[in-house]
């Protein structure tokens, strides 16, 4: 099998069994906490960026349809200086009709065709919590630490934990981060931002007791699920 037939086949695995509205923000209450929480983790991890955003050029590695692209807008790069590629050209078009300014391809992602020290910032979501691979996740975590420039930054909004019921779940720990990224060896850990719950407890009060989210996040640290990484690229 490969591994766009593989990614395939796990997305529609996933939705067949979740249900279509899964992650659908407008009719789903569950998500919307779940979101808000995500995107205040990515928000606050990218103030340690140190660079100009105007002026960076980024690559949205996994992007899927572009759902997470709006995000990186928000704060401030641009859209003609951001690139995404992913493996499935289904979800690529999806992204070209939302963003027609910005540059997408298809591509398998541990063997992209770009030079060395090509992005000033490498962003993922989602991704590697997705992978059960290893030896795959390794190689595309190679390739984002290759073309990210020296003293450019890796951005990863992910899961830190796993999910029991499913050994093909494999959370990007603190661990696992270390192994891929090989942490302390030419990258280092800017620093880690808390997010959203674990899924089962995040959608249960997101939906049914909203003002004890961010209270239960906050006195119960060990219950986030999903984490924002800024990793730094040092040089040789």
């Amino acid at each position: 099998m490969t591994t766009e037939t593989s990614t395939q086949q796990w997305y529609e695995d996933y939705y067949r069994k979740k249900g279509a509205d899964r992650n659908d923000l407008r009719t789903n209450r569950g998500v919307l906490f779940q979101t808000l929480a995500s995107e205040a983790s990515l928000v606050r991890a990218a103030a340690a960026i140190r660079h100009d955003p105007a002026a960076a050029l980024v690559l949205d590695v996994g992007c899927g349809g572009g759902g997470d692209l709006f995000q990186l807008l928000r704060l401030g790069y641009q859209p003609e200086n951001i690139v995404g590629i992913d493996i499935l050209t289904e979800r690529l078009d999806k992204a070209k009709l939302l963003y027609p300014q910005m540059r997408f391809i298809q591509g398998d992602a541990s063997r992209m065709d770009f030079a060395d020290d090509s992005f000033d910032l490498l962003f993922e979501s989602g991704m590697f919590a997705t992978l059960p691979d290893d030896a795959l996740s390794a190689a595309i975590a190679r390739e984002m630490v290759r073309v990210c420039k020296t003293g450019g930054y890796l951005l990863l909004v992910d899961w830190r934990t796993p999910k029991p019921s499913d050994p093909n779940y494999k959370a990007l720990s603190r661990r696992r981060l270390a192994e891929l990224f090989a942490v302390g060896r030419g990258v280092e850990i800017v620093k880690i931002c808390r997010g959203a719950l674990v899924p089962p407890l995040g959608r249960f009060l997101s939906r049914w007791l909203p003002s004890a989210y961010f209270a239960t996040a906050a006195v119960f640290p060990f219950l986030v699920g999903q984490v924002s990484y800024v990793l730094k690229k040092q040089p040789s």
